[in-house]
C-alpha cells in the first residue's frame, strides 16, 4: 500500500453566499498523477489553493506529508512545488535570476544545472521572463517550481494556452519528474491529456467531488466502449 500523502476531509470554502468546496473529501497517494476536472468556476483551483496551503479552509481539516495544513504550513511549504497559471514576477527579472531568487527561499535545493538541461532553458537564461513565449513561460514557471526538489507538485491548468508540441513537450519534462517517483497534483480543460497521464481523475461540479477514481474505470461507467474522458466530462462536470 503505498503511503497518502494527501487527505481532504470534508472541506468547505464559502464566498459570501457562494460554496466554492462543498464537502470535498479524498486523499492521494504517494507517487500519483491525480487530474481535477471540472467547468470554470467548479471549485478546481480552490481546491488546489487550499491543498497548497494558499487559502484556509471554513471547516474540515488537510494533512499533507502527515502534517495538518493548519499547523505546519511552513514546513509543508518546503516540500511542495507550485506551479500556477500565472506567477507573479518582477517586470525586469530574466531567467536565470528567477530561478536563483526561488532557489534561495528554500532549505532544501535541487541542483539547478539539472533543472535547466532538462527543460532546456539554457538558451533563455539571460532573457526577460516576460519577453518569453507561453511555452517557454510555462517551462520557466515549471522549473520554479521544482528548485526545492518537492516531494509533491501542484500543477494548475500547466497547458493552458500551448500549442500541440508546446504541450507534448511539457508533458515529456512532467513524465521525467513522474518516473522519479514525485506525486503531481493538477487540473487541467485538456481531457485528452487527463486521460493518458493521469492515474485517476477527480471531477468537481459546483463544489462538490462528483467521482475520483481511474479514467478507465470512470469511461466504463457510461456503458460506452468507444467513450474517452471528454464523454465523462460532459456527462459528469456539465450543467446540461
Amino acid at each position: 500500500m503505498k503511503e497518502r500523502v494527501i487527505e481532504l476531509n470534508h472541506i468547505i470554502k464559502t464566498y459570501g453566499n457562494v460554496k466554492a468546496v462543498d464537502g470535498i473529501s479524498f486523499q492521494v497517494y504517494q507517487g500519483e498523477v491525480i487530474g481535477i476536472i471540472g467547468a470554470n468556476g467548479a471549485g478546481k483551483s480552490t481546491t488546489l489553493e487550499i491543498m497548497m496551503g494558499l487559502r484556509k479552509p471554513d471547516s474540515g481539516y488537510v494533512k499533507v506529508l502527515d502534517m495538518d495544513i493548519k499547523d505546519a504550513s511552513d514546513e509543508i511549504k518546503q516540500k511542495i512545488g507550485i506551479q500556477l497559471q500565472q506567477t507573479a514576477l518582477y517586470d525586469r527579472i530574466k531567467v536565470k535570476e528567477a530561478l536563483e531568487l526561488f532557489r534561495s527561499y528554500y532549505d532544501k535545493k535541487r541542483d539547478l544545472k539539472e533543472i535547466i538541461d532538462t527543460l532546456g532553458l539554457e538558451p533563455y537564461l539571460n532573457k526577460y521572463v516576460k519577453n518569453l513565449s507561453g511555452g517557454w513561460q510555462q517551462r520557466t514557471s515549471l522549473a520554479l517550481a521544482l528548485v526545492n526538489d518537492p516531494e509533491i507538485i501542484f500543477l494548475d491548468e500547466p497547458t493552458t494556452g500551448l500549442d500541440p508540441q508546446a504541450r507534448l513537450e511539457l508533458w515529456a519534462c512532467i513524465n521525467k519528474y513522474r518516473a522519479e517517483g514525485k506525486t503531481i497534483i493538477l487540473s487541467t480543460h485538456y481531457m485528452d491529456e487527463a486521460q493518458r497521464h493521469c492515474d485517476r481523475i477527480a471531477i468537481i461540479k459546483k463544489g462538490k467531488l462528483v467521482s475520483c477514481d481511474k479514467p478507465k474505470r470512470l469511461i466504463d461507467s457510461l456503458g460506452n466502449r468507444e467513450g474517452t474522458l471528454e464523454d465523462v466530462y460532459l456527462q459528469y462536470a456539465v450543467e446540461l
